[in-house]
């Protein structure tokens, strides 16, 4: 038991928002680091130990707290000798240590039987004790609606009746500004 060590609970006010070099060092430690170098000519390590801030995106709910978009991204490659190399250097710089709160991995899949696609997100949360929590989000799209001869069917379908509501909504309104109270005392104009 003399292993155990708690520490500080995650909240939206201590989380850290700093940026660091590699193992979790604050930038201040290194003599002649450049802040001034931009995000884009870092390498993904690099880029993985610096604070990631969006305003398009939504926060996460896992079981522990809520989660606000932004943080520490590794953004792996879709080469997989070059995501594994990555990973090896995440784990060998200590990137997920006792102070990480939770790890989330999104990841999009294609079933190309089915034309959808799955948004997958997995929360892992570490708590104060040193367990581990884990949340899963699995979300459809189709993007392909209108594929095919049956898609075109399908949309021309629709485009009709969108004319047709707008239409009869039209002839409505007129018969209600030409009748106007007298329209509502007959039983069919209320219904239609």
């Amino acid at each position: 038991m003399a292993n155990v060590r708690c520490t500080n609970s995650y909240s939206d006010v201590t989380a850290e928002r700093n940026n660091f070099i590699l193992g979790w060092q604050p930038t201040t430690w290194m003599h002649g680091y450049n802040e001034s170098v931009p995000w884009s000519l870092r390498t993904r390590l690099e880029r993985a130990f610096l604070f990631t801030t969006t305003d398009h995106e939504y926060s996460f709910t896992g079981k522990i707290t809520n989660y606000p978009a932004g943080g520490y991204v590794a953004d792996l490659t879709e080469h997989a000798d070059l995501a594994t190399s990555l990973i090896q250097d995440l784990e060998a710089n200590h990137w997920i240590d006792e102070y990480t709160r939770a790890v989330l991995v999104e990841f999009n899949v294609l079933n190309p039987n089915s034309k959808l696609f799955n948004q997958v997100v997995l929360l892992f949360e570490y708590t104060t004790d040193g367990s581990t929590l884990w949340t899963t989000s699995v979300h459809e799209v189709q993007l392909y609606r209108y594929a095919g001869s049956a898609g075109v069917v399908a949309l021309l379908s629709e485009i009709g009746c969108a004319i047709f509501m707008v239409v009869i909504t039209v002839l409505e309104v007129i018969k209600i500004c030409r009748m106007r109270l007298r329209y509502f005392k007959g039983v069919w104009n209320v219904l239609e």
